[in-house]
């Protein structure tokens, strides 16, 4: 009943519904990667609370651009190129991905930066787009393809926030503390288990220790 009712809400309002889920999906992705960077620190959520300020200019840039983007962009897609068969599906996601997701990455880096206030708001841009916008390219085209096969026109902006949930997790540790690259967040977590692995050692060899013999 309530899948039925959610996609009655987007055939009634499906701007507002598909800009609202997906500023929201993103704004979650961010929530998640703050949470679990929080908790994979060594004492298992130790150090600062996270930042909701963050998540809040997040989902501030996805609602005021990259949802209504998306809407408006993936529209424009289906009237040029209209219908599921083969050649129309692979020319959209060729054109999503040469144009549009170019433009997704630079709005976020640059609207980012534009709220937290940087002297130079195309800093991020210049250091991380390129292998941010390569990085996009092992997920985005197996996205976009699954949705423009299955997915009807009035729900792709809302699918396309369901699977950009993931994706923000990614570009949100990348705008706070990577550089773009699938590597850096794999060496994070690397560097972050390692600490964490050594803690449960020590306190498996303490409690061996303690234990009678």
């Amino acid at each position: 009943m309530a899948a039925a009712a959610l996609r009655g809400g987007v055939r009634r309002f499906p701007w507002l519904c598909n800009v609202l889920l997906y500023a929201g999906l993103f704004a979650a992705g961010d929530a998640a990667q703050q949470l679990w960077r929080r908790r994979r620190r060594p004492g298992g959520g130790g150090g600062p609370p996270p930042d909701w300020a963050q998540t809040r200019r997040v989902a501030l840039v996805a609602l005021a651009f990259h949802g209504n983007f998306s809407y408006v962009w993936l529209r424009a897609l289906e009237r040029a190129l209209p219908g599921r068969r083969p050649a129309a599906v692979l020319a959209k996601v060729l054109c999503d991905q040469l144009l549009g997701a170019p433009v997704a990455v630079l709005a976020f880096y640059t609207g980012m930066s534009i709220l937290q206030k940087k002297e130079d708001i195309f800093s991020d841009c210049r250091k991380k787009f390129w292998n941010t916008y390569k990085t996009g390219l092992m997920y985005w085209p197996f996205v976009q393809l699954s949705n423009f096969i299955l997915v009807p026109v009035y729900l792709r902006t809302a699918y396309t926030g369901l699977c950009g949930f993931l994706w923000a997790t990614f570009i949100c540790f990348s705008q706070q503390s990577g550089d773009g690259t699938a590597k850096s967040a794999f060496v994070w977590f690397q560097r972050e288990e390692e600490p964490a692995g050594r803690d449960r050692e020590r306190d498996h060899a303490s409690t061996a220790q303690s234990t009678p013999g």
